[in-house]
């Protein structure tokens, strides 16, 4: 398997596939290099911390582990709003006992995304920005 890659989701072209099947297509680019745009396929199972598929939208950035041309696991890691977060990552499970407060999602002004999760050591998991 390979490492993860970053695509940042273009547009969403539909959910279901052939004979209704339970997949997402979307056009996404590596943020790298946002010019080279990918049609992908996602299938439902590949999604490890999203809900529902039909919670992937525009402005999501995903870590894919591609096996060739098949996507073997997709995790959210940031969206454009945190509405958007929240409705496909759904309701925050808190663990059962806390000592201080969880950082669920913050927001990074470098990436202008919602990120999931906390930041590591006060720098944005996504592009390492110091955070204020």
């Amino acid at each position: 398997m390979s490492e993860p890659e970053r695509y940042l989701v273009q547009e969403v072209h539909n959910f279901g596939g052939f004979f209704g099947g339970d997949t997402v297509t979307l056009t996404a680019a590596r943020p790298q290099a946002p010019e080279q745009e990918e049609t992908l396929t996602i299938d439902q199972g590949a999604l490890v911390n999203v809900r529902d598929r039909h919670t992937i939208c525009a402005g999501m950035l995903l870590a894919l582990t591609l096996a060739g041309d098949r996507i073997d696991r997709a995790e959210l890691l940031g969206a454009a709003s945190h509405a958007e977060l929240r409705a496909a990552l759904g309701p925050a499970q808190p663990q059962e006992h806390l000592d201080s407060p969880q950082i669920l999602s913050y927001q990074c002004p470098s990436c202008g995304l919602w990120v999931a999760g906390a930041p590591n050591t006060m720098h944005c998991r996504i592009c390492g920005t110091q955070l204020a």
